[in-house]
């Protein structure tokens, strides 16, 4: 079993352990707070600052990193309590601390049980909030604006959109251009309804637009883990911490509208499992998560342009794509650092160097993530499918096919 997270809706992993929480501020305070109304017992807090030592917080002393060294023995877990929590992984690591849970899997697992608990009268809430435009969708349009007019006002020669299919490196691009000085707008995945007024604003320049592709069957399983890991009404995953290969092979079948991934014998049984929320998280992406029709259902919809009617350079990574005054810088990831420099040269920014960002290496589901890349299993069906897509075939070459499903035979399940 792959399982996705330590905790599960019993907090079986707290159960019998000397908890030691890591930040002895007010994320600690909270944290202590939370976990005692569940009737744990917290044994002392961690901290790095030296002042703290010593220092007896609501009955609980603050000890330091070498005192919890000293002390540490497989009974003790380590609950990260603070948003330095990346760092004090590291740290832990180093000290050969291996039994310790991230606060950001500590606050997303917290926050799905209250949800999982209050079901399903959450998910009708969340549906009546999601039938307006949030405040993000609503900055992003002021953003647009607002940039076409200083487009226009300073006569500046172009106006800079990234648009990115899921998990093709949109927070890594939007990074590198902000480190280089350089102005865009972002389309999280889909291109607004606004394209048609603001682009009216920009008569006579040049619009730019970032864009790319991921080989399907990485991109699905990075995309699953980002952002339908959430199936809070589903006892698969609570229980035991998180059934992935039973919520991908669900997932898969259901966006696929098909049974692919079904006739995977793992799931024979459950077939009755409750899946409301994925049908509303569905709802809500549009379809987006059949990341192989991303530029016939968000690209083409709003900006008019069928990458499929161009030619794509497959050998070298990326093509311009030009209609009007429209250009389209599209890439493989699988090549990004190849073609870095010509994507700063079409965006005209000099010195343009890559920052790594959001990687799912170094995020708190990373160990699931990881195990899931050699251990999940695919149906053959499900595969071809990827490879066989228009989106594949005209991206990559036979070789570039060839190769991924050599990638991924060993997760193929006969």
């Amino acid at each position: 079993m792959i399982r996705l997270s330590k905790i599960d809706d019993e907090l079986t992993v707290y159960k019998g352990k000397d908890i030691i929480l890591f930040g002895a501020g007010y994320q600690g305070r909270v944290v202590k707070r939370e976990l005692e109304s569940k009737g744990f017992q917290i044994t002392g807090f961690c901290d790095n600052d030296k002042k703290k030592w010593g220092e007896i917080i609501n009955g609980t002393e603050v000890i330091s990193p070498d005192r919890l060294c000293e002390i540490y023995n497989d009974k003790m877990l380590v609950q990260i309590s603070c948003i330095y929590s990346s760092e004090i992984e590291k740290q832990l690591q180093l000290l050969k601390i291996d039994s310790f849970i991230s606060y950001r899997e500590y606050c997303e697992r917290m926050e799905g049980i209250r949800i999982y608990c209050g079901l399903p009268q959450s998910v009708k809430q969340y549906k009546t909030l999601c039938t307006k435009p949030s405040y993000f969708e609503l900055l992003v349009r002021k953003q647009c604006i607002d940039y076409a007019l200083r487009v226009k006002y300073y006569d500046m020669d172009s106006f800079h959109i990234v648009c990115l299919p899921p998990k093709t490196g949109n927070h890594t691009i939007e990074a590198s251009i902000r480190e280089c000085g350089g102005e865009f707008v972002a389309f999280r995945h889909t291109f607004n309804d606004m394209f048609p007024v603001w682009s009216k604003l920009l008569e006579g320049k040049k619009i730019k637009i970032i864009t790319g592709v991921r080989e399907p069957v990485a991109q699905n399983i990075s995309f699953f883990f980002q952002q339908n890991t959430r199936f809070y009404d589903i006892p698969e995953y609570w229980k035991d911490g998180g059934d992935v290969q039973f919520l991908w092979d669900k997932w898969i079948s259901n966006v696929l509208g098909n049974d692919v991934q079904l006739r995977r014998k793992s799931i024979e049984g459950k077939e009755n499992t409750n899946f409301d929320y994925m049908e509303y998280i569905h709802a809500i992406y549009d379809n987006i998560v059949t990341v192989q029709y991303f530029f016939e259902r968000n690209f083409e919809k709003y900006n008019g342009i069928n990458v499929y009617d161009y030619s794509f350079d497959q050998e070298q990574g990326y093509s311009i794509i030009r209609e009007g005054n429209i250009e389209v810088f599209i890439y493989q990831l699988e090549k990004l650092n190849a073609v870095k420099d010509s994507m700063g040269e079409f965006l005209g920014l000099k010195n343009f160097e890559l920052k790594n960002e959001n990687v799912g290496a170094q995020k708190w589901y990373a160990p699931a993530y990881r195990q899931a890349l050699e251990e999940l299993k695919l149906s053959r069906e499900y595969v071809e499918y990827c490879y066989g897509s228009r989106l594949a075939r005209h991206f990559y070459s036979n070789k570039d096919i060839e190769q991924f499903k050599r990638r991924w035979s060993k997760n193929i399940d006969e």
